[in-house]
């Protein structure tokens, strides 16, 4: 089994550059840059939106803020906005689970799958974020969550169900 996983990450303006990384052991890294260059680094965590890295002998202290999967990033006196996400949020942007967007109620299935777990209810109130249903896809549990905050008005699948992208899931509308 491979711990090595792949990142996708985008600057302000920037293309989106793919990095790969392999967890040797706690703290340890090994790191493939979008050109191909192999680093090994050496990671701790001192407090909370705080790391403290090894790279290549050089000492680099970084103090970021995350928000969702934004991070704002400050290292070596610079200051960087970046996007990073994984092989399953990249897949899934690419499906179009992002264009529903804040202002539409509905909730839309970015990936074809199966339905295994349906948290919300009819008249539920929901938050952004939240947990709401687990389609299950290649062989993997994918929670989608509320792209908005509201009332839960409608749920439009069923435990075991197969849905196709674009298929509405839940309905979120504004409170009453």
């Amino acid at each position: 089994m491979s711990n090595k996983r792949q990142y996708t990450v985008s600057g302000e303006g920037d293309e989106e550059r793919v990095w790969q990384v392999q967890t040797l052991a706690e703290g340890r890294y090994r790191v493939w840059t979008p050109e191909g260059r192999e680093l090994e680094v050496d990671a701790f965590a001192p407090g909370s939106g705080q790391l403290h890295l090894l790279l290549e002998g050089r000492s680099v202290d970084v103090d970021f803020r995350e928000e969702e999967s934004t991070f704002s990033v400050q290292a070596e006196g610079e200051n960087y906005e970046l996007e990073v996400l994984n092989d399953r949020q990249r897949r899934m942007r690419a499906a179009g689970a992002d264009r529903a967007g804040k202002d539409s109620p509905q909730l839309v299935s970015p990936m074809a799958g199966k339905i295994v777990d349906i948290v919300a209810e009819v008249g539920q109130i929901v938050e952004l974020g939240q947990p709401l249903v687990v389609v299950e896809a290649m062989k993997m549990e994918n929670d989608l969550k509320a792209h908005r905050a509201g009332v839960v008005t409608s749920v439009g699948v069923e435990v075991g169900e197969a849905v196709e992208i674009g298929d509405v899931l839940i309905t979120i509308e504004d409170p009453q």
